[in-house]
């Protein structure tokens, strides 16, 4: 009996085959070409490309796009949100996938990966909880099949309080169509510095998001509230097969004093709901795993109490000794801290 799975590299048009071949499963968008495109524009990324890998019988499995993250120390691979099983696997098949994963990237490009970041839907050996919260288990989501009037009233009611107070403040959401990019730079960024401040997390850097918005062609967007015609919060969208993502964003105090992310996001729910999205994803609250999202979980809740468990994270350690020791180094100084 084979240990692992064949695996064959796909190209654009064969990678689309495979999404048709999975529906009504949902492909993220982290699993397509077109994120790893971006990924490829960012610094220390490499995309690895998509694959399919099939059984004995050629029956295909699943499919994954993976990248290379290269960092002083460690280098790694994620396989954001997938692979992507064709139908819900057994305990057997989730260790076969991990034995060909880890025989597949044991060596890349001349490196050697220290793990993988994947997501699964159980527990197996080898796989092992996040050594650093990278991701979530747990999302709000709002369905878009309902009616304006469904949204709103699903709502807490502070949430629609928010929203008609950020009404009646004169706050206005435009999309930004033209210039994006530099729009983000030069109003948008300094918001999202003062906003990592003011919640005590880093942030990426400024070409990240600007290499998104260039990159992600139109399934991104950025949105933006004004206040005076000052921008005074903002967001970064995603759309893929439906589903429409709050990928990032950021708020002044003049937007806290306002209410303005109140309105910001309902109106994008609408505009979401507009192009045929099926729902809107608020990307992450803190659920089991994952406290340190505490602090944006409260306002996440109060557009819909739709709870959604996604599949949970781990790592794939390829090199195990190594992987262990780099875990217990960065607890002791998170202790130390």
């Amino acid at each position: 009996m084979n240990d692992l799975f064949t695996i064959k590299t796909l190209d654009f048009e064969e990678f689309e085959v495979c999404h048709q071949a999975l529906s009504p499963l949902k492909v993220p968008i982290e699993q397509t070409h077109l994120w790893g495109a971006f990924d490829d524009s960012v610094a220390n990324r490499s995309f690895l490309g998509s694959f399919r890998y099939d059984d004995a019988d050629g029956k295909m499995v699943a499919i994954a796009s993976a990248t290379l993250y290269q960092q002083k120390g460690r280098d790694w691979i994620w396989i954001k949100h997938g692979p992507l099983f064709a139908s819900v696997p057994n305990t057997e098949i989730i260790q076969k996938m991990c034995s060909t994963l880890r025989s597949q990237f044991k060596t890349v490009d001349g490196t050697k990966p220290l793990f993988i970041r994947l997501s699964m839907p159980q527990k197996v050996h080898p796989l092992l909880l996040p050594f650093e919260h990278t991701m979530y288990d747990e999302t709000v989501v709002v369905d878009l099949s309902q009616s304006e009037e469904e949204i709103l009233a699903g709502m807490s009611q502070s949430g629609r309080q928010g929203y008609r107070r950020a009404l009646k403040a004169g706050v206005e959401i435009r999309e930004i169509t033209e210039n994006s990019t530099k729009v983000f730079s030069s109003q948008c960024y300094p918001i999202l510095s003062e906003t990592g401040k003011r919640g005590g997390f880093g942030i990426h850097p400024e070409s990240l998001y600007t290499a998104m918005l260039e990159k992600l062609e139109d399934k991104v967007r950025l949105y933006c509230a004004y206040f005076e015609e000052k921008i005074v919060a903002w967001a970064i969208t995603t759309e893929y097969d439906g589903s429409a993502l709050y990928y990032y964003g950021g708020s002044n105090d003049t937007a806290r004093d306002t209410s303005a992310p109140y309105l910001l996001h309902v109106e994008i729910i609408k505009a979401m709901q507009a192009r045929g999205n099926a729902t809107y994803d608020f990307m992450g609250i803190a659920g089991k795993n994952y406290p340190s999202l505490a602090n944006v979980t409260q306002f996440k809740l109060k557009f819909s109490k739709n709870i959604v468990k996604t599949a949970q994270t781990y790592d794939l350690p390829l090199q195990t000794v190594r992987y262990s020791f780099i875990t217990k180094l960065i607890d002791l100084r998170r202790l130390i801290r």
